[in-house]
């Protein structure tokens, strides 16, 4: 009996010794890239789930790239056109009212009204009103110009099963709305919102921040409602298609709302590292755009001054052709 203890001893000690000399350590959060593409991946989505968006982007990109989007932030976060004055005036008031102290109970008595016409005239025709809903969206990824193929399919797929969805929630239950609008006021306290001046005058930390605070509570509404986006999170997987020449194609699958979705990324491998090709030539286009480089000085001129050391380059693929001459996704 005590050799069998001993044996059974050793076969644990065995099997622990494997599982150390197997277990690849974990890459510290926010570190650069992936050790693999399904690291990469993987990593990138744990920081998004939890609303780590500034780890998410020290490691979603390399270093040098991940500098250069932090200095254009004040660029890359400036309105695309000046707010008149009755926008402004709107933005400010609805923040008034999100996070005066008596919001909760305001917003309720206000919303109260709305949740019994709701179940009274227009609960029977949420079959009719959400497949309104999923045509405009339809159409709106369609037409959308700055997305992917794979990106677009990846959304017609979320759309068409959420649009069901919509027709078994209760939206006029007064319960849940109560719930919910404590979710939205809390969360509209915690972002500190003030004018949309001050929104667009924030420093890289600090929209990191605000974005995290809304997405959390982005989640917490949804959930009110038995959409679990923790639970998609922690449904997926991802599998390695092809990896051959610094490049790698991935299947990510995930359920939403207990129906599979499944997307793709491309990686490349920079330094030793993984990257989303898309992501990255994003970031590097957008930098180019917002630094656009000094016109050729003309024949006979004084010589260029060269670029400053750590300048971002072009954008380039792992093979080092330019981005513009990248093969279509």
């Amino acid at each position: 009996m005590r050799r069998l203890s001993h044996l059974a001893w050793i076969l644990l000690l065995a099997v622990a010794l494997l599982s150390a000399c197997n277990h690849k350590p974990k890459d510290a959060p926010g570190t650069p890239g992936g050790g693999s593409p399904e690291d990469a991946m993987r990593d990138s989505l744990d920081l998004v789930r939890d609303g780590k968006f500034d780890m998410f982007w020290r490691h979603a990109l390399p270093p040098a790239d991940f500098a250069a989007l932090r200095a254009d932030w004040v660029k890359r976060n400036a309105p695309t056109e000046p707010l008149d004055a009755d926008d402004r005036a709107k933005f400010e008031a609805g923040v008034k009212r999100l996070t005066a102290p008596d919001a909760e109970k305001k917003l309720f008595a206000d919303l109260r009204p709305t949740l019994v016409r709701f179940d009274r005239d227009y609960k029977d025709q949420m079959p009719l009103l959400s497949g309104v809903g999923q045509s405009m969206a339809l159409t709106a990824i369609d037409q959308a110009k700055d997305l992917t193929a794979s990106q677009k399919r990846q959304l017609r797929e979320a759309v068409n099963v959420v649009a069901p969805w919509t027709q078994t929630v209760a939206w006029g239950d007064q319960a849940k709305a109560k719930e919910a609008i404590g979710i939205l006021v809390d969360t509209a306290r915690k972002a500190g919102l003030s004018t949309p001046d001050a929104l667009h005058a924030m420093t890289f930390e600090q929209s990191m921040a605000t974005w995290s605070t809304a997405w959390l509570g982005f989640k917490k509404l949804l959930a009110v409602y038995g959409l679990s986006v923790d639970k998609s999170f922690e449904s997926i997987s991802i599998d390695t298609l092809e990896n051959s020449g610094g490049s790698a194609h991935v299947k990510i699958t995930y359920l939403l709302l207990d129906k599979p979705i499944q997307a793709d990324a491309t990686l490349v491998l920079l330094d030793g590292r993984w990257y989303d090709s898309d992501l990255l030539q994003s970031v590097r286009a957008q930098h180019l755009q917002l630094n656009p480089p000094a016109q050729p000085a003309p024949a006979g001129s004084a010589p260029a001054v060269p670029a400053p050391p750590g300048t971002v380059a072009p954008p380039l693929r792992h093979d080092g052709a330019p981005v513009a001459a990248a093969r279509p996704r």
